[in-house]
């Protein structure tokens, strides 16, 4: 047993798999799947566990899965849907000569002697074909139903469950031209699951208000200490590890609440220890380690590294030069970015919030208005969703901005600035 089969950060678990038996969800979404005629909506922060969650309770042939990022138009939704299913989009027939096939028996009968002087029948049989060839008259037709048609009704016919991931990232259009395309499906029996983060979980109502009433709320919270807790000492057990409980702690409070983020924690403690594998022996992993050294190996290649410096780069233009009261220098896009590294275990950020950790590490000549800073993020928020056909890592609604992403939090925190 390999450690990576152990701790699995972005795939879905099986040794180290919670279920979180208190908050019932499996048994939820079970017997929401049984309500006909509502959308399931499941909400719950960025990597904490929605899809992991639909794939424990529902087979991998059940389900197709298409995420939001993705869905550019309603041609494209549509097209994909069926893309995932195989299924054809055309019927033709074409005309030709049909082949016409005779067969004919033959059956002899022969007496025979037998014991005891009864007669026996032998039946001896014979079989012919003959073939010709007959002209017929076959009108060639080709039938192309509409990608929206075609979809729904291999839905419906299969008793697939469609299940649309980071929903909310999709443009407020498309989602009203979906939904209302959905409305009728769903009461003919077509299962539909929404996932979104929890300050968009209500976009599916929004959009369509005849929804209102069609919809069953499954919220997913944040994970508890003590059920990340559990991550670790069933993926150390598993591999015959003892890890203190000072370095499990650790991690537990470096992991905003995430799942994913703890799987990799321990994944690479292993790893830099040299543990590749079950051990056959128990061992013991050091309790006295650098955690600053042991988190800054793991931002140094981190994938959020691209999309940081495009938010701290901002769009290509020229800009003011800002004075930091530590003596260094950087414009309105770095000054914010260093500001939001403060505020990472923020559930959400408002402009005022960013203001007054700018007056902290600004002199005051150089502190930007509420109008510039509400300008900066909500273009970060703009660059964030550009960057990734995936749900973004910041989002900015209305005077807020959430972090939704843990791992881009963790990046903010630990990269060097």
């Amino acid at each position: 047993m390999k450690i990576s089969d152990v701790f699995t950060a972005g795939g879905v678990p099986s040794v180290t798999y919670n279920s979180r038996e208190n908050l019932e969800l499996e048994d939820n979404l079970i017997m929401d799947l049984d309500i006909q005629g509502k959308i399931i909506s499941i909400t719950g922060p960025t990597k904490i566990g929605k899809t992991t969650l639909c794939k424990k309770v529902i087979p991998e042939d059940d389900f197709i899965l298409i995420s939001g990022g993705a869905i550019k138009s309603g041609d494209v939704f549509w097209s994909t849907i069926i893309d995932k299913m195989a299924v054809a989009n055309s019927v033709s027939k074409d005309k030709g000569k049909e082949k016409e096939v005779k067969e004919t028996s033959g059956f002899k009968a022969f007496g025979e002697g037998g014991f005891f002087g009864w007669l026996k029948v032998r039946v001896e049989g014979s079989d012919s074909k003959s073939e010709s060839e007959k002209d017929t008259e076959k009108e060639s037709k080709t039938f192309t139903p509409t990608p929206i048609y075609l979809a729904i009704e291999s839905l419906l016919k299969t008793n697939k469950i469609l299940m649309i991931d980071d929903f909310h990232y999709c443009d407020p259009e498309i989602q009203t031209e979906i939904i209302r395309a959905l409305k009728e499906p769903i009461g003919s029996g077509l299962r539909v699951i929404l996932c979104s983060v929890p300050h968009r979980g209500v976009d599916s109502i929004k959009v369509e208000k005849e929804m209102e009433g069609r919809v069953i709320q499954l919220s997913i919270y944040p994970w508890e200490r003590e059920e990340l807790y559990e991550i670790s000492k069933k993926g150390f057990n598993a591999l015959n590890i003892e890890c203190p409980d000072s370095v499990i702690q650790n991690f537990i409070s470096e992991s905003y609440k995430s799942p994913h983020l703890m799987q990799d924690f321990c994944y690479w403690f292993c790893r830099v220890n040299k543990i590749r594998e079950k051990q056959p022996f128990k061992q013991q992993l050091p309790g006295e380690i650098d955690f600053e050294d042991f988190y800054l190996r793991l931002v140094k290649d981190h994938a959020s590294k691209d999309l940081y410096d495009k938010l701290v780069a901002g769009p290509p233009r020229d800009r003011k030069q800002r004075e930091f009261k530590n003596g260094s220098e950087g414009d309105i896009y770095y000054a914010v970015m260093i500001t939001l590294s403060y505020l990472t275990h923020e559930t959400e950020i408002t402009v005022d919030t960013v203001r007054e950790k700018l007056k902290e590490i600004l002199v005051p000549s150089s502190m930007p208005n509420k109008t510039q800073v509400n300008q900066v993020l909500q273009k970060m928020s703009d660059l964030a969703k550009d960057h990734t056909n995936r749900e973004p890592a910041i989002d900015f609604q209305g005077d807020r901005l959430y972090i939704v992403d843990p791992f881009f939090s963790f990046y903010l925190k630990w990269s060097e600035k």
